[in-house]
Formats: structure tokens, C-alpha cells, sequence
């Protein structure tokens, strides 16, 4: 079949799966599976339905297959024809895998979660190759109050088996689905409403929030205290959180209260509920000025681990991927020390003989530390020998490096023979932290009073990955901030924001996710290296990065 004999909607779908690195004879089979929750509220919602429409296809030669809002398949219906479920999964067709244009090119799952509108897909069709024996009809599941996509309801046959009678059955079940989605978020919200009026009750004269996708409450105390853009840190607490609950000790929100925050999901799908305390009868401060003293109070409990390493002046490393402010912290643990100061990187391309001769000499005197950042970078056999000269010298050293799990051996061996470590968290794991240093790296800037950060601009820096942490976050502020001499920055102004993570991940794609996007930043965004340090190829990364929204 030629491009020209094609439908537009499958001519373009064709475009993008090949765009996309996607080949005709490509199998599912690659593509992971992850767990579904069988509680969701999606399911809760099409259970009912699909029961009927599997009770009135039994035997028919027909199956019926659900997907939610990212494409994976959490429901499939075959009645007995197991001669059909054999056929169908033979294809990929499994529970827990995804089904984007990307894994799957073109079919009316991936199609129809593509482009929001209903679409059936025949025979030849199909760019998947191994799809080409079957037809199907998809349509959207689109919530009735938000009118966001929530999945995507199919049925699937052998292509000789097509008939027009499906289509309306699939709209009215379609739609079916749509009512009960309605009243479960009605349930789900009269949920959320009665535990956040039992924390109120239960915390009188205390702030208490409750965010759900489409709902926000807050109590008369959380509405003198906190703004849009904290809502949008809170949100970012849990937006990915696969526990029921949490605390963050310590954060500052837009009024300058620096405050301890516990969230609660009271059950799966109702949202979260919000407690937040002032950390003193107080506002404090905002961070003057972006200075080491301020880097230090951007990761919790750094600051009393550097008083310990001062006063005990014990070895140190500081780990942490780039840019999340390993430099700022050995500068803040010798502070007044006037330490000797290497730096691994400056041996890419030298003799090594001559750089430790340097560090030993310098380890020759007790009374003057020493630090060497980016000890990753050294050759294996001069991180062995860099080792044994600092355990043979009795002066007090500090190092820096990537996490030790990214590490060889020697490296590995050298960074843990120190005392103390001391971890630096990637901002994505602390997003909440991203206001407060926003408008602590305005203030160093020039003309920084005079500029604020839209909430919808400081909305999209929060639901951004920041592979290059705090470094890379600056970079952006000082971009944005040199276009403007006063004013809005708005999102408009921003150049890295530009993708946010799909809703709805899984436990085991939001553990995926995690792991490509540290793999990333500990190869500086090289994907050919990462994609060999996670023992895939580039082609599976750069779908896997696509599918889990992960920019780059």
C-alpha cells in the first residue's frame, strides 16, 4: 500500500512512528511491561461496562481492550476464544505494556491516544507489520467535567471479521465508561473533602490544603500563607509519589515561612492532603544573595553535616551528580581554611606522574587541607595510587565525585575511604526547593528586584527534570532574567521547560524514569553513553525518554 491509497490520519501516523525510529518489522517485545493498579479509577469506572460488552462478544471472534491516559494496556477482555487471546498477545498485546505510536506505531489504541478523536484502523493499516492481520476500532475516553483524556477503549478482530455494528456498540460503551468516571471523581473528591475536614477540625488554627487533578481547598490559614506557586510546589511533593504519605522538614515558601509539610493520600486516585507548620512563630528571611552560604541550605541537613566535618575536620566526600553543588560545598567546608585546591578534570591530557607528585607534596603538610573535586574523573590506576597517598598522609582532605553507584572499583574504593560522605539530592527529588533558589538567584543578579517569575513561569520550572540540577536551573534564571530589565518573566521566556513528565506513572516507570534521567546527568546528557551504561541501545533509550517525557 502506497502513501497515496492511505487515509491522512494514517499517512501521518505512519510519519510519526517512523520519525520516531519505529521499523515496520519492530516487535512489542522490547518495549517494558510495568504493573497495572487494579484500583484505579479508571478501572473502577469500565469494569462494569467491560463485563457486558465481554458477555455480549463471547464466542464472536472479538476482544476488547482498554488502555489509560498513557497508552498502557490495563484491561483485556477475549471471553473463551482463547484461539484469539493467543493471536492478540503474540503481537505485544499484554497487560502492562504501552501502546504509544512510538512502541506501537499505528493502531487504534495509539492512534486515538494521539489524536483525542475517535478512528478505526484496518488490515493494512497498521504499521506494525505483525498487526496487519487485524482491524479494530478505538475511542476516547475523555472525562466529561475536565475533558481530559483518561484512557482509550478498543475492540480488536480479525480483519475478515469486520463489522459496521461495532462502532456504535463502542461509542455507547465509550461513553458509558465516561458517566461512571464522573461519578467515581464525585466519590473521589467527597473522599478528599472529608479527610481535609477532619485535618481541619482536627488542626484548627492551622494550615490545611487539599489538591486533587482538578480540585484545590484550603482552609483560612493556608490562604493567608500560601500562594499559586506554592500550590505548585506542594503538587510537585506527589505528583510522582508512589507512597501514601510523606514529610518534607523544611520549606520556604513564597511568604518567606520556612515550614515542615506532611502530605496524606487518603485513598488511591482522591488526591492528597496537606499539613503545613511553621518551623518558627516567624518569617524568616529570604536568601539575601546567591552565595555559598545560601547553597548550602538548598539541601536538607547539609548544613549541619558540614558544621560536623569543620569541627571534627574529618575526611569528606561530597557526591552528587553535576551541577547539584558539590564545588559550593567543598567551598563551604573549608571555608577559612585556605585549602590547597586540585581538580581531577585538570589531568584529562597530562602525565598523571607530575599532578600526584603535586598532591603529595601538598599532603606533606598536616597543617593545610586539601580538596580535589571530580575525582571520577582520574584514570583507574591513579585513583589506586591518589588513594594510598592519602591514607598514608595525616592532613585533612575533602574530595568530590559523581554518586559511587556510577563508579569502578578504584573510584568507588576511593570515595568510600573517606570518614564521611555527604549526599547532595538532584533538585528533580526536591522540586519544591525550586522557588525559594529562584528568587535567591535573582537577587545576585542585576536588575533581579525589579523581575518576578509569573506563576505559570515558576509552575513550568517546577515541572521541569533539571538533568543539570541547581547549575543548570541558574543558567535558565540568568537567561530569562538578561532578556528583561523589569517585569513578568513569563513561560514564553523559558528555553529548557518545554516537557514535563506524563501523568499517572506507575511505580515501576516512575523508578525507569528516575534511573534514565540520573543515567543522563552522570554522563553529562551523552545518550550514546548512557544508553551503554544502562545496557540498551540508543534507539530503545531515546523511545524510553519519549514515552516517560523525559526531555532531550
Amino acid at each position: 500500500m502506497t502513501n497515496s491509497l492511505v487515509r491522512e490520519e494514517i499517512a501521518l501516523s505512519w510519519r510519526r512512528a517512523r520519525q520516531s525510529g519505529l521499523q515496520p518489522a519492530d516487535s512489542l517485545d522490547s518495549v517494558p511491561v510495568s504493573d497495572v493498579d487494579r484500583r484505579s479509577r479508571l478501572l473502577a469506572a469500565a469494569n462494569p461496562v467491560l463485563d457486558g460488552m465481554e458477555s455480549v462478544l463471547d464466542g464472536s471472534g472479538y476482544c476488547v481492550l482498554l488502555a489509560d491516559r498513557d497508552a498502557v494496556l490495563v484491561d483485556l477482555r477475549f471471553g473463551t476464544n482463547t484461539r484469539l487471546h493467543d493471536v492478540v498477545s503474540d503481537t505485544g498485546a499484554v497487560l502492562g505494556r504501552p501502546f504509544t505510536e512510538q512502541t506501537s506505531g499505528t493502531n487504534s489504541i495509539a492512534t486515538v491516544h494521539e489524536l483525542h478523536a475517535p478512528l478505526a484502523v484496518r488490515g493494512t493499516e497498521h504499521y506494525i507489520e505483525a498487526m496487519k492481520r487485524f482491524s479494530c476500532y478505538g475511542y476516547p475516553l475523555l472525562h466529561p467535567a475536565t475533558r481530559r483524556l483518561e484512557g482509550v477503549l478498543d475492540i480488536t478482530f480479525l480483519a475478515a471479521e469486520d463489522n459496521p455494528l461495532l462502532e456504535p456498540m463502542l461509542t455507547h460503551a465509550a461513553r458509558d465508561i465516561a458517566g461512571r468516571l464522573l461519578e467515581e471523581t464525585r466519590w473521589s473528591e467527597q473522599l478528599l473533602f472529608s479527610a481535609f475536614q477532619q485535618a481541619s477540625a482536627r488542626r484548627r488554627g492551622r494550615a490545611v490544603i487539599a489538591i486533587a487533578d482538578e480540585l484545590l481547598l484550603e482552609n483560612t490559614h493556608a490562604g493567608q500563607i500560601v500562594d499559586a506557586v506554592d500550590h505548585a510546589a506542594l503538587r510537585s511533593l506527589t505528583d510522582r509519589a508512589v507512597r501514601r504519605s510523606g514529610v518534607v522538614q523544611q520549606m520556604t515558601l513564597s511568604s518567606g515561612l520556612r515550614a515542615s509539610v506532611r502530605w496524606e493520600r487518603p485513598v488511591s486516585g482522591a488526591g492528597i492532603v496537606i499539613e503545613i507548620d511553621p518551623c518558627d512563630d516567624t518569617h524568616s528571611a529570604l536568601i539575601g544573595a546567591w552565595v555559598p552560604k545560601s547553597r548550602r541550605a538548598e539541601i536538607p541537613d547539609v548544613d549541619s553535616h558540614v558544621a560536623d566535618v569543620r569541627r571534627d575536620r574529618t575526611t569528606v566526600c561530597v557526591v552528587g551528580e553535576p551541577g547539584s553543588g558539590r564545588t559550593t560545598t567543598l567551598a563551604a567546608i573549608m571555608a577559612d581554611h585556605e585549602p590547597r585546591q586540585f581538580d581531577s578534570a585538570d589531568l584529562v591530557g597530562r602525565q598523571p606522574a607530575a599532578w600526584l607528585a603535586t598532591v603529595e607534596q601538598a599532603l606533606a603538610d598536616p597543617e593545610r587541607p586539601i580538596t580535589i573535586e571530580n575525582v571520577h574523573l582520574l584514570p583507574s590506576i591513579v585513583a589506586r595510587d591518589l588513594y594510598e597517598k592519602l591514607h598514608a598522609s595525616t592532613a585533612w582532605f575533602a574530595l568530590s565525585s559523581t554518586p559511587a553507584e556510577a563508579l569502578d572499583h578504584e573510584h568507588r574504593h576511593l570515595v568510600t575511604g573517606c570518614r564521611t560522605t555527604i549526599a547532595l539530592t538532584p533538585l528533580r527529588m526536591r522540586k519544591h526547593d525550586i522557588p525559594e533558589l529562584v528568587r535567591a538567584m535573582l537577587t545576585g543578579l542585576p536588575h533581579g528586584d525589579k523581575i518576578r517569575f509569573t506563576p505559570a513561569a515558576m509552575t513550568a520550572l517546577i515541572g521541569y527534570d533539571w538533568p543539570g540540577n541547581i547549575a543548570e536551573l541558574a543558567a535558565e534564571v540568568a537567561a530569562a532574567a538578561g532578556r528583561h530589565s523589569a517585569g513578568d518573566i513569563t513561560p514564553d521566556d523559558l528555553v529548557r521547560p518545554r516537557q514535563t513528565p506524563p501523568n499517572g506513572l506507575t511505580a515501576l516507570d516512575t523508578a525507569l524514569r528516575e534511573a534514565i534521567v540520573a543515567e543522563l546527568a552522570r554522563n553529562g546528557g551523552n545518550k550514546r553513553n548512557t544508553a551503554q551504561r544502562l545496557g540498551i541501545s540508543p534507539t530503545t533509550l531515546y523511545k524510553r525518554m519519549r514515552g516517560l517525557g523525559i526531555a532531550g
